[in-house]
This record gives structure tokens, sequence and C-alpha cells, in this order.
């Protein structure tokens, strides 16, 4: 398989707070026995990628946690930038600096740090099959899962009734339409049309391609990004560059910023493996084992007559809990988050309500 995987760790979720920080970002979280989901991400690549083939794309701000939190992962395949400007730079800079170390034709896929997925060979074969499907067709080829349910937080694809390729067991086919997050009605529209997936996060395509894609839809990005193609990525010259450059940018996803506009260009491939943003407290509940009363304690949690509640003492205090029922409980040592189980989604609000108050030292 000629790919290469820039594993995206840059950004801070706010629907997971208190315990996802500015210091403390989502993807480091221990919310599993096994570890973070940026250490499962990585032990989910290494069978598929050999060691010089994978790099972590994180800000410059994050690198020393990073490093920390990875002892064994070498820092000359992280690839720094600047500052946040969410995924579109990242795909950008990513191709940049893998073309300074392969051939055009290379597939480079790009993977979210902070995604839980199960059935780790059915991924692992979905993979394979994208690395093949844009290697053949030169063109970005996205992964997509049958939706279980109407969800709001996630983009969908849209994809044309007849495949375009078969490859094993699994279908690629044409996109349609990309719509990202749309409202309850909305999604449930689309999971009732039967012809829409969600979007995993996960896109491969060539680094030749990924170019000719920002050229096309994107050309105020890719006409700063391609003046440094000659330049050697970590020389002073290029360092200057392109944090003066990532100052010019404004935060755009890949989303919003390639798939919604070049739907057309790419390629979809209906994948079978389990698959989770774990983006909310409730979907961090949903996918924990659950003792005989329904409920998940971590910490020093104290349960009285109290059922399907996700509680999580961390601070160093003992939480108490007498006669209550589906309850989110999160406690730090800098704040403490409580919430019905089914609105967590809501807790993003308090983050926007935080940065409004300037009360910086609570994010």
């Amino acid at each position: 398989m000629n790919a290469v995987a820039t594993i995206l760790a840059g950004g801070v979720d706010a629907y997971l707070w208190p315990q996802s920080r500015q210091q403390m970002p989502k993807f480091c979280l221990p919310l599993h026995p096994d570890g973070s989901m940026l250490q499962s991400t990585l032990r989910r690549l290494q069978p598929l990628f050999p060691p010089d083939r994978i790099a972590i794309a994180t800000t410059t701000a994050l690198s020393s946690l990073l490093q920390r939190h990875l002892p064994d992962f070498p820092p000359t395949q992280l690839i720094l930038e600047p500052i946040a400007r969410n995924t579109a730079p990242c795909l950008a800079l990513s191709a940049l600096w893998w073309e300074q170390r392969c051939s055009p034709d290379t597939v480079l896929f790009l993977f979210p740090a902070d995604h839980a997925i199960a059935n780790v060979g059915e991924f692992h074969q979905s993979v394979e099959h994208a690395a093949w499907a844009a290697s053949s067709t030169q063109r970005p080829v996205v992964l997509g899962l049958p939706p279980s349910r109407p969800e709001t937080r996630f983009g969908y694809i849209q994809i044309e009734e007849a495949p375009e390729l078969q490859i094993g067991q699994e279908y690629v086919f044409r996109v349609r339409t990309f719509a990202e997050k749309p409202d309850l009605e909305t999604a449930q529209r689309f999971l009732e049309l039967g012809d829409f997936l969600w979007y995993s996060g996960i896109l491969a395509l060539p680094i030749a391609t990924a170019w000719k894609l920002l050229e096309r839809y994107r050309p105020d990005y890719y006409s700063l990004f391609a003046e440094l193609r000659c330049q050697r990525f970590h020389s002073q010259e290029f360092l200057s560059a392109i944090e003066a450059l990532y100052r010019q940018l404004r935060p755009l996803s890949i989303e919003h910023g390639l798939l919604e506009i070049a739907a057309s260009q790419m390629l979809a491939l209906r994948c079978s493996f389990d698959w989770s943003d774990v983006g909310t407290w409730d979907e961090v509940y949903r996918r924990s084992l659950k003792d005989p009363r329904g409920n998940v304690l971590h910490g020093d949690v104290i349960a009285l007559d109290t059922t399907s509640c996700y509680v999580s003492a961390c601070g160093g205090k003992p939480v108490a809990l007498v006669g209550v029922n589906d309850l989110i409980v999160i406690e730090t040592e800098h704040a403490t988050l409580i919430c019905p189980r089914g609105i967590s989604e809501r807790v993003a609000e308090v983050v926007r309500y935080l940065r409004r108050k300037k009360r910086h030292n609570l994010l």
C-alpha cells in the first residue's frame, strides 16, 4: 500500500468540558481503559503504515504535551502548525510535508485523533480499499458509514444509487452532495432516504490530487502554500514563512472548505466498522461498560439509589449521589459539570459563555 497517514491532533473539543481544556485536549483524555483516543488511533494505524509513514499534525502549543503523552513517537514526525486554524490548512500543510518525503502518487490519509473504532480488522480492510480506490482513480475518497439514528453533529454524504466500484465486499460510490451538521428534521429525512452516509472524518487522496483540489476549489489557500513547496520544511526561512502564512488564514474545516464545494469530485467508500466521534458525554456513556444499575462511575463516587448516570470524579474530591437518575456529573479540579443525560451537546454553550466572559482560567 503506497500510502501515508497524518493524524489530526490540533483541536480542543468544547463538548467534553470540563475535562477537555486547552491544556488537556479531548484526544489525550483517558476515557477508556486502554488509554487515550490518540494512543488508540496510533495503535490502530501501526499495522498498516511503517513508522516513517505516520505523522501527527498538532500545534506548536500542544507539541510538548503530545511528546509527553507519546514518549516513543519521534518528534521528527510531528507536523507543527503555528496556531490552530481547523482542518483545511492542515490538509495543505500535510501535503506540503509529505511531498518532500514521498512521490506525488502516494495516497495521503487524514485520520482524526479523537475517534473510537471497533472491529479493527474491518477498519484495516476499509483503509486498504480506500487507498486502492484513491490511487486507481486519482480522486479523493471519503470513508462513510450507514447512519443508525438521526444525528445532528455529523457530516452526511449523499451517494449515487449505483456503485462506481466494488472492492471485495465493499462498494465505492460517486458523491452527490455533502451536508455538514443538519438540524434534527433534516437528519431524520436523510435517515429515511437511505442514500446518505455519516462522514467518518477520514479522507484519502493522492498528494498530487490534494494540490489539484486546492488549486481548483481553494485558490486562496493554494497560492499561499504553493509558494513554500520549494523550501525545505524545517528550515528557518520556512518556519518564518509558515508563521506569517497562518496569521493570514481564517479557521476553515475540510468539510466547509472543500467537501461541500467539491462533492462532485469525491468518491465514498461505504464501510461497516463500528465508529464513533465520541463527541459528547452522552456518547461516552453510550459506549461505556455499565454496572447492573446502568451507571458508569469513575473515581471516588458514592451512588445510593442512583441509576443510569455517568459520573467522573477526577478532581480529588468524592462525589455523592442520592436518589437521582439519568445524570451526567463531571468533577475536576477546575470545575464541575452537572446536566441531564440526553442534552450534553449543550455543554458547548457553557464553553461559549466562558469565552464571552473571558474566564480563560476555566478553558
